[in-house]
């Protein structure tokens, strides 16, 4: 915000006036408005830095929402004249009620008047307000000063006073302001008759040399400056009769005078049209809802959205029929593919070698891991563990019974061990074409880790090609159809895109199937790693037989991660339920930009059906859930703002997990990956020395630890070399001299000491 204002504060203080839970959106309108049937109260945003200021803005459009009927407005809304008078006496109505009900606004309201005063917001600078002004506008100013200003009221302005405060209804806020408006007409026409008119200073306020009782959009100077030598009674009697040229004029001449004097004046009654001069206008009131444009943020716009339920049956797609149709690939003729079972079958045993090989070349690396989980995790027990006196004498401390009490056994309790889950997600997208193979390869790593340590995970890839809903989404015209394929939309909705998650792999799976599917992974890494280049075509393909294809289902395509997040708001919670789960790690790997990334867009329900809502797209997305709401708070370009990362924090906060980013990667590429995400920086300098700190881990350590809001860490691995090294002195032969040997152990160690550096940072977060 550019305020000093916490709007959420302000929220909260929207709910306590409106004395009940309602769900409060700040947005960029310019009146209040109360959504009865979803019980929704909707507030401008204000760039005020004076607390005391919001608090009476807030506590005024709260009174309007509540006590004001939109129905009465529409009936005078092409009366400027009533409308205004009405505005104020039902201003001064309802800032009444809520000031009756909640005596604590009263002190905003007193020092919100003064500040405002004292910035002319009211435009009575320079006026006279007891001879300067009418009845309206004193009766606005007494009001909004909370009677402080040295008014003197004549017997007959008593009068209407008195009615004023006895209005209890808006009904009777109407009958008294068209009384009060017919009154004023006849006043004006009684001062026209005197002597001293032209020099009286209410003349000049309210523009009362003006011809009040003419129908013409035609003011009596505008008159004249077009036509010197008529006078003021030919040109009233002139402007009923005129011909085609004469209205053309006169048109002209109307634009003019609204032009200069159009005010917008927003208050309960909605937004105003220009205010003609020759009509009753209140100063006040209109000074007041002209100058309150200067308050309201126009930077700044919201797209309040909820999170639409998944309809699971048809998003998700089981591990068995991923492995059935594996199964079915593998065993048959492809196009453009010369099909011979039996080289494909050579293909199949080369796989499954080459598979069993990646599984026995990681053993110690993730034997490594399950070492250094127990450790940390045991370690964090320690540091936990509490001591209690037993109640038995300690026989070894008796002899200083005397001068110590301490003579107790005492009982070391280490806390209970917590259950431990996880969840990851594959990107299966086209931007991660190139790494796909090291990325499959750290998955798979986590997989036998978890399968290692006996705690439940599951395994998903999301894609937006497989064939559940691989179809024409768009109508004849070119429109998006909204369908309810992925989504059971309602009114209020975000639009997310339609997707799919593949179970790849999970703790219920066989270990035979579960290896089956991940040989599959295994295929698809070593598919994309070689897709464009010569091994692919070459003879020497490092490989044995004929490659089976990857279905067109499984494809790489876009990136709907954010449909797979909000599908995770609903498995995440039966999983832990499920599991009885008490520290969950949610991991992602992927390259970390998703589908429709900067907004969203919301559904509403229409007599046609569900619409989508064509609002601004790249407005500040709130997600609420409940009657809670979310949004990024993050000043930080790349790192903050995303609805993936809005999303993440709905994950952190409304399930308790612990979410964690793997980023795999060839190159440390100065744009792509470390402008991105070094997080917040005080100035260019500070920005180059973080830059630098993240190159220099990335040499040392071959992997980075970069900043990503929503994330509890964010992990960049080198994905040229990730694999874990360890002490490897075979080449060392009889005879090698000591330098030789020397050396060979020394680059030994430091490969093993490198390597093992993301599996302790790693191992840190999930212990």
């Amino acid at each position: 915000m550019t305020t000093l204002v916490n709007i959420n504060t302000k929220s909260q203080l929207a709910k306590l006036i409106a004395t009940e839970n309602l769900t409060i959106q700040h947005n960029k309108v310019k009146t209040a408005s109360f959504d009865t049937l979803n019980r929704i109260l909707t507030l401008p945003i204000f760039k005020v830095q004076s607390g005391d200021v919001y608090d009476m803005l807030i506590a005024h459009e709260c009174s309007h929402a509540l006590y004001t009927p939109v129905d009465g407005w529409k009936k005078i809304q092409d009366d400027d004249e009533l409308r205004a008078y009405v505005n104020v006496l039902e201003d001064t109505r309802i800032d009444k009620l809520i000031q009756k009900k909640y005596p604590g606004v009263v002190r905003n309201y007193l020092n919100g008047f003064d500040i405002m005063e004292k910035q002319n917001f009211f435009g009575i600078s320079g006026k006279n307000i007891n001879t300067g002004l009418m009845l309206i506008d004193k009766i606005n100013l007494r009001s909004k000063s909370m009677n402080r200003l040295p008014f003197k009221f004549s017997e007959i302005e008593n009068d209407w006073i008195k009615k004023v405060d006895d209005i209890k209804t808006f009904n009777q806020v109407v009958k008294l302001a068209k009384e009060m408006l017919d009154w004023q007409k006849k006043q004006v026409e009684q001062m026209k008759k005197l002597p001293n008119f032209d020099n009286l200073e209410l003349v000049e306020n309210y523009n009362l040399d003006e011809d009040l009782d003419s129908e013409n959009n035609v003011n009596t100077k505008n008159k004249e400056d077009s036509d010197n030598d008529t006078n003021d009674d030919q040109w009233s009697s002139s402007s009923k009769d005129t011909n085609d040229n004469d209205e053309e004029s006169k048109d002209e001449n109307d634009d003019k005078n609204k032009a200069a004097n159009v005010v917008n004046p927003d208050g309960a009654g909605g937004e105003q049209g220009g205010v003609d001069p020759k009509k009753l206008i209140v100063i006040t009131d209109n000074s007041y809802e002209k100058n309150k444009q200067s308050l309201f943020d126009e930077t700044i716009s919201y797209t309040y959205v909820n999170l639409p339920e998944p309809n699971l049956n048809k998003i998700m797609i089981t591990s068995k029929d991923w492995i059935k149709r594996w199964k079915e690939i593998s065993m048959k003729k492809e196009e453009y593919t010369n099909f011979n079972l039996s080289k494909r079958l050579d293909y199949i045993n080369w796989l499954k070698n080459d598979f069993k090989k990646f599984k026995n070349d990681n053993k110690k690396t993730v034997m490594y891991l399950v070492k250094e989980f127990e450790m940390k995790k045991s370690a964090s027990s320690y540091r936990r563990a509490t001591q209690n006196k037993t109640g038995v004498i300690d026989t070894l401390k008796l002899k200083d019974y005397k001068f110590s009490e301490d003579i107790f056994k005492k009982l070391t309790v280490l806390p209970d061990a917590k259950n431990h889950g996880m969840i990851m997600l594959l990107d299966w997208s086209g931007s991660m074409s190139d790494i796909i193979k090291q990325t499959v390869d750290q998955l798979m790593n986590l997989v036998w880790f978890c399968q290692k340590i006996n705690i439940p995970f599951e395994v998903y890839l999301f894609t937006s090609e497989a064939y559940e809903t691989a179809r024409s989404r768009y109508d004849e015209n070119g429109e998006r159809i909204i369908t309810e394929e992925s989504w059971n939309y309602k009114h209020g909705d975000g639009q997310f895109g339609e997707f799919n998650l593949i179970n790849v792999a999970s703790h219920k799976m066989k270990k035979i199937d579960l290896d089956e599917s991940l040989m599959y992974l295994h295929h698809m890494g070593h598919y994309y790693n070689t897709r464009y280049t010569r091994s692919y075509w070459d003879a020497d393909k490092g490989f044995e037989g004929d490659r089976f294809d990857i279905p067109k289902e499984y494809y790489l395509g876009t990136t709907p991660l954010n449909e797979s997040l909000v599908v995770m708001n609903k498995l995440v919670p039966i999983f832990k339920k499920k599991y009885n789960i008490e520290k969950m790690t949610f991991i992602t790997l992927t390259d970390g930009g998703s589908d429709n990334n900067w907004g969203l867009r919301t559904i509403k329900n229409t007599d046609d059906g569900l619409k989508l809502n064509l609002g601004k797209e790249s407005s500040t997305p709130i997600i609420t859930i409940g009657k809670k709401q979310y949004k990024n708070t993050s000043k930080s370009y790349w790192s903050g703002g995303t609805v993936t990362n809005l999303l993440l924090k709905v994950l952190q906060d409304q399930h308790n997990i612990n979410t964690i980013g793997f980023y795999v990667i060839k190159r440390l590429n100065r744009f792509h990956t470390l402008d991105r995400y070094i997080g917040n920086y005080k100035d260019y300098s500070d920005k180059e020395v973080k830059i630098e700190k993240m190159k220099k881990q990335f040499s040392k350590d071959k992997v980075a630890i970069g900043y990503q809001e929503g994330y509890n860490k964010y992990f960049i691995l080198n994905g040229k070399d990730m694999d874990v090294q360890n002490t490897d002195l075979s080449a060392v032969s009889e005879g090698m001299k000591t330098g030789k040997i020397k050396q060979l152990f020394s680059k030994s160690m430091r490969g093993r000491i490198v390597s093992r550096t993301l599996l302790n940072k790693f191992i840190e977060e999930v212990a």
